[in-house]
């Protein structure tokens, strides 16, 4: 299976509060799903720039950069354009396989859900 991004969201950005390109820390949703079958999940990353890190180093003595997409400027279409190429060169061979190479790139929505059941896609899906 192939992933595809279905749609890509900027919560931050779509309030309308202004930031500066340059120095911009924003909220990506990214909704993704197999080529050809129903349904998607949400991934989250933080889009960040040079100059946005260097602010939040200052405010706080270290970070973890796990989930985070660093550019040089922000911008919507330049940042949806690399989660599509990034994420749409994820295959795998099973649905366990897919979420895992995915969640390298955004944190996957159910990353920490616990269940009797297993993943929550297991019985809807066929795991």
């Amino acid at each position: 299976m192939r992933a595809e991004v279905r749609r890509v969201l900027f919560p931050d950005v779509e309030s309308g509060e202004p930031f500066d390109p340059s120095n911009a820390f924003q909220l990506v949703e990214v909704y993704v799903g197999a080529v050809g079958e129903a349904g998607e999940e949400q991934y989250l990353v933080a889009a960040c720039t040079p100059a946005a890190l260097a602010e939040l180093l200052r405010r706080q003595p270290f970070l973890v950069g796990r989930h985070w997409l660093f550019v040089e400027q922000f911008s919507t279409t330049a940042v949806e354009a690399v989660l599509r190429k990034l994420i749409g060169n994820v295959e795998a061979t099973s649905q366990a396989g897919f979420v895992e190479k995915l969640a390298r790139i955004g944190l996957w929505e159910f990353e920490d859900y616990k269940s009797t059941t297993g993943h929550p896609w297991a019985s809807n899906r066929g795991a």
